[in-house]
């Protein structure tokens, strides 16, 4: 009979929690959130002359109300695992949708 190796663990890590494995994933999201939040500052400069301007404040609330939820993904995404991941990345993704489809209406 074979004697196996003992495993040397890190104590002060519970083998029962989930392993964070999109940690590397921050920087990207990061760079994503920025490139929106330069899209809507640049919009929301062009507000003054935009010749109509109601429709454009509506827009602009919605496009900050978008980039609210992509913030929120940004913030979560690299921390979640398993369904709670999919399900953070699919909002991430709608949220990008909506913006591209806001700007082309902008």
């Amino acid at each position: 009979m074979a004697v196996s190796q003992p495993t040397t663990t890190d104590p002060r890590i519970n083998p029962s929690y989930p392993q964070r494995v999109h940690l590397h994933e921050r920087p990207a999201l990061e760079a994503l959130l920025r490139s929106w939040d330069e899209r809507i500052a640049a919009a929301r400069a062009q507000l003054p002359h935009h010749p109509n301007r109601p429709a454009a404040e509506r827009l602009l609330i919605q496009m900050e109300g978008a980039r609210d939820q992509i913030a929120e993904s940004v913030r979560r995404l690299p921390t979640e695992v398993g369904d709670l991941y999919a399900e953070d990345r699919h909002r991430l993704e709608e949220a990008v949708h909506a913006l591209e489809r806001l700007f082309d209406r902008w």
